[in-house]
């Protein structure tokens, strides 16, 4: 598994530091990430924000099928079990979930997927979305952002979605050293139990290196900066286009 750095350098700052500011809990969230797993660096978030009553729908643009943990197992049966784990993580969440058939390690940012997370912003209707952020390593997670932010211009066109979702929406993707934007923060106390059973059952699978406890401390330390106990951080992207421009 690669760790984005939300989750694996949660002190690394910026050289020019940006504000920051927590979260309010929207009412509906959308949370797109490429495969299941990734979704780990906001699973708290996603926690805390359905405890506080808002719709959550996740979505995973492959079924992951390439992982290379499942050694020579048929890719059909190795999304199988990854789908498996996702519907077993939307529940621990209390969210929706959905797989689109895109091919692991084939996402390209491009007009289809745009498309297809159109359709689904038509109809859920979110006021906030959480995805990858635009520089990771993966291929396959940055192609996600990109996918992201021309749906929130699709879905604003009726010959393409139907009935249009033209209401204002917010951006947000993992911390990235690399973007000088502005910093946001969930306070997770109350969730990292959720976060904690969403990490043990991706990690029983895996067996990765890093383990609950260095789960914990990451959370713990991220918390620090924002002088709360446990805490997830993430950017937030510019959407003035998307709110201004004409469909």
């Amino acid at each position: 598994m690669y760790l984005p750095q939300s989750i694996a350098a949660p002190l690394n700052p910026h050289p020019r530091a940006m504000p920051a500011r927590a979260l309010e809990t929207p009412k509906r969230v959308l949370a797109v990430f490429a495969h299941p797993d990734d979704e780990i660096g906001c699973a708290g978030t996603l926690a805390r924000f359905a405890s506080d009553g808002a719709k959550i729908q996740l979505v995973w643009m492959t079924h992951g099928e390439l992982a290379s943990q499942f050694g020579e197992m048929n890719p059909d049966q190795v999304a199988q079990t990854r789908e498996t784990h996702g519907q077993a993580v939307a529940k621990l969440l209390g969210a929706r979930q959905q797989f689109l058939n895109f091919p692991d390690a084939g996402l390209t940012g491009g007009r289809e997927e745009a498309l297809a997370l159109a359709h689904i912003v038509a109809a859920f209707k979110p006021e906030a979305i959480i995805t990858w952020d635009p520089f990771d390593m993966h291929p396959d997670h940055r192609a996600t952002y990109w996918a992201c932010l021309s749906s929130l211009k699709l879905c604003r066109i009726p010959k393409l979605v139907g009935t249009a979702h033209r209401e204002p929406m917010r951006l947000y993707h993992y911390y990235s050293s690399d973007l000088p934007r502005d910093q946001v923060y969930c306070d997770i106390s109350e969730t990292m139990p959720t976060l904690e059973r969403v990490y043990r059952l991706y990690h029983d699978t895996y067996h990765w290196a890093w383990n609950v406890d260095d789960l914990r401390r990451s959370r713990l330390l991220v918390g620090a900066r924002f002088a709360t106990p446990y805490a997830e951080r993430f950017q937030e992207a510019n959407l003035s286009a998307n709110e201004a421009l004409p469909a």
